[in-house]
Formats: C-alpha cells, structure tokens, sequence
C-alpha cells in the first residue's frame, strides 16, 4: 500500500492497514522534508505491528517509464545514499 495523506490522517490509515491484514506500506515523502506523509507514529506503529515499512521518498522514482524528475531525484538519491529503504 502507498500511503500519501496527512500525517496524522497516515496514524489512521496504518492502523486500518494492521486490521486488514496489510504487511508492507510505502509512506510518502515529497523533496520538502517538512512536507510528506510520514509520521513517527505511524512508523512505529508499523514496526510493532511487524508491517514492512518504507517512510520516504516517492515510489514514482522506481517506475521503468517514470518521468525525469522522479528519475533524478533517485539518481540523486542514491548518490547521497539516501535512497529510502525498507525498515
């Protein structure tokens, strides 16, 4: 599931995800840190409720045909190693 809300809508969603049975999330993330889905909330709550947790970065960045922008900001990403990562 991807999740891209409020954080505090996310703290919702997560819980809704535990319920249903859901086991792997990406919480977005867009380039201004301040803005994004993530809540440390929500990510804790994931890691308690053992939900495989991605909280970053878009998902758009791994399409084979994404546009440029997503593209280079995993090229760039990945250089600073801060290409998110499962946890």
């Amino acid at each position: 599931m991807v999740i891209v809300t409020r954080p505090a809508i996310t703290d919702i969603v997560v819980k809704q995800c535990a319920e249903l049975g859901i086991t792997r999330v990406w919480i977005h993330k867009g380039i201004d840190q301040k803005a994004g889905s993530v809540s440390t909330e929500a990510v804790d709550f994931c890691h308690k409720h053992n939900i495989s947790t991605i909280p970053g970065g878009c998902p758009m960045m791994y399409c084979r045909h994404a546009d440029f922008g997503h593209r280079l900001f995993r090229w760039i990403f990945s250089l600073s190693k801060k290409l998110p990562t499962k946890i």
